[in-house]
């Protein structure tokens, strides 16, 4: 009978169905090789045949690994006064025991496929197999696959990696824009605060500085910022030449939204504990359910500028969309924080060239936002 498990992943989910059956395995598959001419069944079956003897060398060092893990345990119980002497000897011959037979019937194996092989039978047996569908928004669970847009992708044949000092990040962030101004006090800005935005899209790499160590780390990467104003007063953004003002209008605008669009790139020194995960052939660090900050800054330019306002003429709706430059700085540097815990922070930037090259005041714009790194 299928089973059918749901599982959260990141943003997403996962649907896996499964049973036990007798399977050809991704890398022993029958039925078209069956179908092939001699010659490239023979090369198919060579590379299949190497595939198994490498295979014999991985089953050697998981084991010694898995074993070596073992009597690690073992020696701490014994450090922390849980178990004798005594017992921990009898544990330990057990373990390798039990190790040396894992390895010897797990080659057996081996060696029968390889001679099934050599016969051009290609069958094996493999457990849980089945369909499955992923959907998601994380991140590279590891060297063989990732997430990605929201579709998963696996390749069980990339060879992984010891040591991965770098990994990558999807980041999205929302939340609330405004502007500082020497000029003015904050509660007389024109911008109105529940009502102006900004977002945040884009990829981030993690690289880790210390060889030994994940506790401090380089994140750089790339981002498209949105920031999305509501003038107050009934007022929009106009132009005058050179200068940028802001114009009460005489209709009574049921909507009106100044966005500005950056292509930005930022830097930050990120820092934080992680958890080291060591296997037989490589290691992780992890920074999930661990806390992080990062401090650093960003620099790009300016994409676009577009108006949007709506109102109402004698009981028609009328929408006008204006997209220029309404004198927006072209270029866009600032200052960025954030502080969370795993994938989910308290996230804040502030620009430091000012949002219009000429306007009333010289509004520098900030944004507090709530990010993911999925």
């Amino acid at each position: 009978m299928k089973k059918i498990i749901f599982a959260l992943v990141a943003t997403g989910f996962a649907m896996f169905s499964g049973n036990a059956q007798n399977v050809v395995p991704d890398t022993v598959k029958s039925p078209r090789m069956q179908f092939e001419d001699p010659q490239s069944r023979a090369s198919r079956r060579e590379f299949y045949l190497k595939e198994l003897e490498e295979e014999k060398k991985r089953v050697e060092d998981q084991e010694k690994f898995e074993l070596k893990k073992v009597l690690e345990k073992i020696n701490d119980r014994v450090a922390k006064n849980e178990i004798t002497a005594d017992e921990a000897r009898k544990l330990k011959e057990d373990a390798a025991k039990n190790s040396a037979l894992n390895i010897d019937q797990k080659l057996a194996i081996i060696e029968t496929q390889k001679k099934l092989l050599e016969r051009d039978n290609y069958w094996a047996f493999e457990y849980s197999q089945g369909e499955s569908l992923e959907i998601g928004l994380g991140n590279v669970y590891d060297d063989k696959g990732s997430w990605l847009l929201g579709y998963g992708y696996r390749n069980d044949t990339k060879k992984v990696k010891y040591d991965k000092r770098s990994y990558g990040d999807i980041v999205v962030a929302g939340g609330l824009s405004n502007a500082f101004s020497s000029n003015r006090s904050f509660k007389d800005s024109p911008y109105k605060v529940w009502q102006s935005g900004f977002a945040e899209l884009g990829w981030t790499e993690r690289i880790r500085l210390m060889k030994d160590n994940n506790f401090w780390r380089l994140a750089a990467g790339a981002s498209l910022q949105l920031h999305a104003f509501t003038l107050t007063a009934n007022r929009y953004v106009s132009v005058d030449g050179d200068k940028t003002l802001f114009t009460t209008a005489a209709e009574d605008l049921k909507y009106q939204k100044f966005r500005v669009t950056n292509l930005v790139f930022p830097v930050y020194l990120e820092f934080g504990p992680s958890k080291k995960y060591e296997y037989y052939d490589h290691f992780r660090y992890s920074t999930v359910n661990h806390w992080k900050a990062g401090i650093g800054g960003y620099a790009g330019m300016n994409l676009w500028s577009n108006q949007v306002t709506r109102y109402y003429d004698n009981g028609r709706k009328i929408q006008d969309t204006q997209q220029r430059s309404f004198n927006a700085s072209n270029f866009v540097y600032g200052l960025g924080a954030y502080v969370g815990y795993g994938p989910v922070s308290i996230y804040a930037t502030y620009d430091l060239q000012p949002l219009f090259k000429n306007g009333p005041t010289r509004d520098n714009v900030f944004s507090i936002a709530i990010r993911l790194d999925l």
